[in-house]
């Protein structure tokens, strides 16, 4: 009987002790998870950072989380110095990188168009041009007789041009090897 007491009251003891140290590291681990902090940062300018999702204030990019950092490093980050260490952003899935990289499209072909250099004939701008040309001049050479390129032809053929006066059987393409 007093082997049975001494025996209950080691394995009392060993989950006291256990259950204490437990608490002791969960304690730990809950700190260390406090002093971490969330930074979204634009793919284009990592300078750009913040606590919350959002758009990069340059660019108009969507921000993306990297991966969580102490305080210390966030404050150090927002201090701008050299010697400042950089986090790397966090690994996109292949749909995060499609939906970045449409971004990144449309902004380009947006800018193209304040700059003068994107004149589309299609009412969603075409992409191919902007990809081999960095410029879009369809719309005029639709005007001047010349063919399009094969998207914006293609967009006429759906019924998307732009000039809702010109006949589609009017509207040229070369596939191959369209030049601007």
């Amino acid at each position: 009987m007093q082997r049975q007491v001494i025996f209950y009251i080691f394995v009392l003891t060993f989950m006291a002790f256990t259950s204490v140290v437990v608490a002791q590291e969960k304690r730990a681990d809950d700190k260390k998870q406090e002093a971490m902090k969330v930074v979204y940062t634009c793919p284009m300018h990592d300078d750009v950072k913040s606590d919350k999702p959002g758009d990069c204030p340059k660019c108009g990019m969507g921000l993306v989380l990297t991966e969580k950092m102490p305080d210390s490093q966030a404050n150090d980050e927002n201090k701008s110095a050299p010697s400042r260490q950089k986090t790397e952003p966090k690994k996109l899935a292949p749909a995060e990188k499609i939906k970045s990289a449409k971004k990144l499209l449309q902004d380009a072909k947006s800018e193209l168009t304040r700059q003068g250099k994107y004149d589309c004939c299609i009412e969603e701008p075409c992409n191919q041009c902007a990809l081999d040309h960095q410029s879009c001049p369809c719309d005029s050479d639709l005007k001047n007789g010349k063919p399009v390129c094969p998207e914006c032809y293609g967009g006429w053929q759906r019924g998307e041009g732009k000039d809702k006066t010109r006949k589609v059987s009017d509207v040229k393409t070369q596939f191959s090897g369209h030049k601007h």
